[in-house]
Protein backbone atom coordinates (compact mmCIF):
# COMPACT_ATOMS: atom_id res chain seq x y z
CA UNK A 1 0.00 0.00 0.00
CA UNK A 2 2.75 2.43 0.95
CA UNK A 3 4.64 1.49 -2.20
CA UNK A 4 1.63 2.33 -4.41
CA UNK A 5 1.16 5.63 -2.61
CA UNK A 6 4.83 6.57 -3.07
CA UNK A 7 4.68 5.57 -6.72
CA UNK A 8 1.59 7.72 -7.28
CA UNK A 9 3.35 10.71 -5.66
CA UNK A 10 6.37 10.24 -7.95
CA UNK A 11 4.15 9.97 -11.03
CA UNK A 12 2.26 13.13 -10.02
CA UNK A 13 5.48 15.09 -9.56
CA UNK A 14 7.01 13.90 -12.82
CA UNK A 15 3.87 14.61 -14.82
CA UNK A 16 3.58 18.07 -13.27
CA UNK A 17 7.17 18.87 -14.24
CA UNK A 18 6.41 20.37 -17.65
CA UNK A 19 3.51 22.40 -16.30
CA UNK A 20 5.61 23.73 -13.43
CA UNK A 21 8.45 24.76 -15.71
CA UNK A 22 6.08 26.75 -17.95
CA UNK A 23 4.93 28.76 -14.96
CA UNK A 24 8.26 29.24 -13.19
CA UNK A 25 8.64 32.73 -14.68
CA UNK A 26 5.09 33.69 -13.84
CA UNK A 27 2.82 35.55 -16.19
CA UNK A 28 3.75 38.27 -18.64
CA UNK A 29 3.65 41.57 -16.71
CA UNK A 30 0.41 43.40 -17.32
CA UNK A 31 0.94 46.32 -19.67
CA UNK A 32 -0.24 49.74 -18.52
CA UNK A 33 -3.33 51.31 -20.02
CA UNK A 34 -2.31 54.42 -21.92
CA UNK A 35 -4.54 57.38 -22.71
CA UNK A 36 -6.03 57.29 -26.17
CA UNK A 37 -5.17 59.76 -28.91
CA UNK A 38 -8.65 61.28 -28.55
CA UNK A 39 -8.15 61.74 -24.80
CA UNK A 40 -4.81 63.49 -25.33
CA UNK A 41 -6.36 65.80 -27.92
CA UNK A 42 -9.31 66.70 -25.69
CA UNK A 43 -7.42 67.39 -22.46
CA UNK A 44 -6.34 70.89 -21.47
CA UNK A 45 -2.65 71.50 -22.34
CA UNK A 46 -1.27 70.93 -18.82
CA UNK A 47 -3.32 67.75 -18.37
CA UNK A 48 -2.22 66.47 -21.78
CA UNK A 49 1.43 67.01 -20.85
CA UNK A 50 0.90 65.24 -17.54
CA UNK A 51 -0.89 62.34 -19.23
CA UNK A 52 1.90 61.98 -21.81
CA UNK A 53 4.56 62.08 -19.10
CA UNK A 54 2.69 59.56 -16.92
CA UNK A 55 2.28 57.26 -19.92
CA UNK A 56 6.02 57.47 -20.55
CA UNK A 57 6.79 56.61 -16.92
CA UNK A 58 4.29 53.73 -16.96
CA UNK A 59 5.87 52.28 -20.11
CA UNK A 60 9.37 52.54 -18.61
CA UNK A 61 8.29 50.82 -15.36
CA UNK A 62 6.58 48.07 -17.33
CA UNK A 63 9.66 47.57 -19.49
CA UNK A 64 11.72 47.06 -16.32
CA UNK A 65 9.27 44.35 -15.20
CA UNK A 66 9.40 42.91 -18.70
CA UNK A 67 13.20 42.75 -18.55
CA UNK A 68 13.01 40.62 -15.40
CA UNK A 69 10.44 38.35 -17.03
CA UNK A 70 12.58 37.93 -20.15
CA UNK A 71 15.71 37.29 -18.08
CA UNK A 72 13.80 34.49 -16.39
CA UNK A 73 12.67 33.08 -19.74
CA UNK A 74 16.27 33.18 -21.01
CA UNK A 75 17.51 31.31 -17.93
CA UNK A 76 14.67 28.80 -18.28
CA UNK A 77 15.49 28.23 -21.96
CA UNK A 78 19.16 27.65 -21.12
CA UNK A 79 18.19 25.16 -18.43
CA UNK A 80 15.80 23.37 -20.78
CA UNK A 81 18.47 23.15 -23.47
CA UNK A 82 20.88 21.59 -20.95
CA UNK A 83 18.16 19.13 -19.94
CA UNK A 84 17.62 18.28 -23.60
CA UNK A 85 21.33 17.67 -24.18
CA UNK A 86 21.48 15.44 -21.09
CA UNK A 87 18.39 13.53 -22.18
CA UNK A 88 19.83 12.96 -25.65
CA UNK A 89 23.21 11.93 -24.23
CA UNK A 90 21.72 9.25 -21.98
CA UNK A 91 22.67 5.65 -22.67
CA UNK A 92 19.09 4.91 -23.56
CA UNK A 93 17.49 8.23 -24.59
CA UNK A 94 13.87 8.45 -23.50
CA UNK A 95 12.14 9.79 -26.63
CA UNK A 96 9.07 10.79 -24.63
CA UNK A 97 11.17 12.86 -22.24
CA UNK A 98 13.02 14.43 -25.18
CA UNK A 99 9.73 15.41 -26.83
CA UNK A 100 8.46 16.88 -23.55
CA UNK A 101 11.58 19.00 -23.16
CA UNK A 102 11.35 20.15 -26.78
CA UNK A 103 7.73 21.14 -26.16
CA UNK A 104 8.81 23.09 -23.07
CA UNK A 105 11.47 24.91 -25.09
CA UNK A 106 8.91 25.75 -27.76
CA UNK A 107 6.48 27.08 -25.13
CA UNK A 108 9.16 29.21 -23.49
CA UNK A 109 10.15 30.59 -26.90
CA UNK A 110 6.48 31.34 -27.63
CA UNK A 111 6.15 33.18 -24.29
CA UNK A 112 9.20 35.27 -25.18
CA UNK A 113 7.76 36.09 -28.61
CA UNK A 114 4.45 37.11 -27.04
CA UNK A 115 6.34 39.49 -24.73
CA UNK A 116 8.06 41.07 -27.74
CA UNK A 117 4.76 41.46 -29.60
CA UNK A 118 3.13 43.00 -26.53
CA UNK A 119 5.99 45.44 -26.05
CA UNK A 120 5.88 46.46 -29.70
CA UNK A 121 2.14 47.09 -29.45
CA UNK A 122 2.54 49.18 -26.30
CA UNK A 123 5.41 51.22 -27.74
CA UNK A 124 3.32 51.92 -30.85
CA UNK A 125 0.42 53.05 -28.62
CA UNK A 126 2.77 55.38 -26.75
CA UNK A 127 4.06 56.74 -30.04
CA UNK A 128 0.45 57.54 -30.97
CA UNK A 129 0.03 59.42 -27.68
CA UNK A 130 3.24 61.34 -28.31
CA UNK A 131 2.26 62.22 -31.90
CA UNK A 132 -1.17 63.37 -30.71
CA UNK A 133 0.42 65.57 -28.04
CA UNK A 134 3.13 66.96 -30.31
CA UNK A 135 0.59 67.68 -33.05
CA UNK A 136 -1.21 70.16 -30.84
CA UNK A 137 -0.46 73.85 -31.25
CA UNK A 138 -1.49 74.87 -27.73
CA UNK A 139 1.13 72.83 -25.80
CA UNK A 140 4.81 73.22 -24.97
CA UNK A 141 6.45 71.00 -27.54
CA UNK A 142 9.94 71.20 -26.02
CA UNK A 143 9.57 67.56 -24.95
CA UNK A 144 8.71 66.49 -28.50
CA UNK A 145 11.25 64.86 -30.79
CA UNK A 146 12.92 67.28 -33.17
CA UNK A 147 11.88 66.86 -36.79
Amino acid sequence: MLRKFALSIVVAIVSAGPALSDESCGELPIAPVLPTVAEIQQKPPADALSAKHNAFEDVKRWQQDLKGYRDCLDALTNSQKRDLQNAKAATKPDQSKIKDIQAQIAQTSHNYDVSVDTEEKLVNEFHGVQVAFCGRTDVDRSTCPKT
